[in-house]
């Protein structure tokens, strides 16, 4: 499955259980080793939890390294070629990495009837 696919599926994962802001960076001129970081957030913990079950359960392939499930505020998944953030609002307010790599932000489609929550 190419990156491009991939992406798009685990955006619509994201969306399935309502993850918000979701933004795509396009890192593949970057001098880093993936393509692509994915960044969404939840309003609680419990959120949280369901946007990475349903990525863990349905995305096609095992990430290669998980951080922050037990504190479930900023969950990173490593699929290698894409690695995925998770964060509690407050938290991603906090850290603002999409800050870092604002001119490699890249537009998101939601594909599927679910759409992000936009708060």
């Amino acid at each position: 499955m190419d990156e491009e696919t991939l992406l798009h599926t685990a955006i619509g994962l994201i969306a399935e259980k309502k993850g918000a802001r979701i933004v795509a960076i396009d890192l593949r001129d970057a001098s880093i080793p993936t393509s692509y970081f994915l960044i969404t957030e939840a309003d609680n913990p419990v959120q949280i939890k369901a946007i990475v079950s349903n990525l863990m359960e349905k995305f096609p392939y095992k990430a290669l390294h998980r951080e922050g499930l037990s504190e479930r505020r900023w969950v990173v998944l490593d699929y290698g070629d894409i690695v995925i953030h998770v964060f509690l609002h407050e938290a991603r307010e906090f850290y603002d990495i999409e800050s870092l790599w604002a001119d490699h932000i890249i537009e998101v489609e939601i594909s599927s009837g679910n759409q992000p929550n936009h708060n």
